[in-house]
């Protein structure tokens, strides 16, 4: 993206916010403005799905990469510890999620849109030492999506990419990555190693390519981050009261214009409303971690449904 598209795309969103401000809407404007926390080391500089645990930030890299989990230390995001899977490899891993008890890492990328080999590793939760590196054995969930016959497609215009994953007690949901339409479809799978086929059971029309997902299981609120195609512009939507018996969808979309050109790739909750979010390094930005914190909206929702 050219730099002079870029500086006009932040101007209109300050713009917008500035409005909402004079207003008195800002707290539920459709901008949001991230706390850059950091520079990623360049071990990570492909980090594509976060979870956390022990109090530390972990993450992968994606296509390509080794079979590692990497944890960050929230201070100084330096790696300082690792977990290798003897007995997996990173095809393009894409999302990791837990449900805590067990982890659950994606390997589901699929830019062509033709592969058959997708799968998910999974292992327990307290196989991960509070501290040191280990090596583990993993089981795999081994899918398709159960609505593709068609295998032949062309790289980025197809909507069976996958990028996007998170737990609950009883599931796995994955959202699809819409290169051909920007909309996403909901497929849910059993967290029983084997194989199996993702059903979809819901989806929306996200405007743009979901790439993270987290889901805290506590307040049912679900997040997902994405980009729009070609113009690099990321968003988020925070679903409030997530109903895995209805699958219910109500959402707010919320742009982030400070990141505009920033290849976002996942998302995690570390406090009650509060997320990281990074971006790999992209041809604008280098690999970074930042945090939300919609707290004030949650409170604000609460507060409304009440009345």
């Amino acid at each position: 993206m050219k730099k002079g598209l870029l500086i006009t795309l932040l101007l209109l969103s300050l713009a917008t916010w500035t409005k909402a401000q004079e207003e008195g809407t800002a707290d539920f404007s459709p901008l949001f403005f991230p706390q850059l926390k950091a520079e990623l080391p360049k071990e990570v500089n492909e980090t594509s799905g976060l979870f956390f645990h022990n109090g530390r930030l972990w993450t992968h890299n994606d296509s390509g990469g080794k079979p590692i989990l990497y944890a960050l230390d929230t201070t100084s995001f330096e790696v300082v510890q690792k977990i290798t899977l003897s007995n997996a490899k990173n095809k393009d891993w894409e999302d990791i999620c837990t449900d805590g008890e067990m982890v659950y890492i994606g390997d589901f990328g699929n830019n062509k849109g033709s592969r058959k080999n997708l799968r998910i590793y999974t292992f327990p939760l307290s196989s991960i030492p509070k501290e040191g590196d280990t090596t583990l054995v993993v089981d795999s969930i081994r899918f398709r999506f159960g609505d593709q016959t068609d295998f032949k497609h062309i790289k980025h215009e197809h909507d069976f990419d996958c990028e996007a994953m998170f737990a609950t007690d009883d599931y796995l949901y994955l959202f699809s990555k819409g290169w051909a339409t920007g909309t996403t479809r909901l497929y849910r799978l059993s967290k029983t190693p084997g194989n199996q086929v993702a059903e979809v059971v819901n989806g929306f029309d996200s405007q743009g390519l979901i790439t993270g997902a987290d889901y805290d299981r506590e307040s049912r609120i679900l997040v997902v981050v994405g980009y729009v195609k070609t113009l690099w512009k990321p968003f988020m939507y925070i679903i409030f009261d997530f109903d895995e018996a209805g699958v219910k969808l109500s959402n707010r979309r919320i742009e982030m214009p400070q990141l505009a050109g920033a290849q976002v790739e996942g998302i995690c909750f570390f406090e009650d409303g509060q997320c990281y979010v990074t971006a790999e390094t992209s041809p604008t930005i280098t690999s970074k971690v930042f945090v939300v914190d919609f707290r004030k909206w949650i409170e604000k929702s609460l507060k409304n449904e009440k009345e």
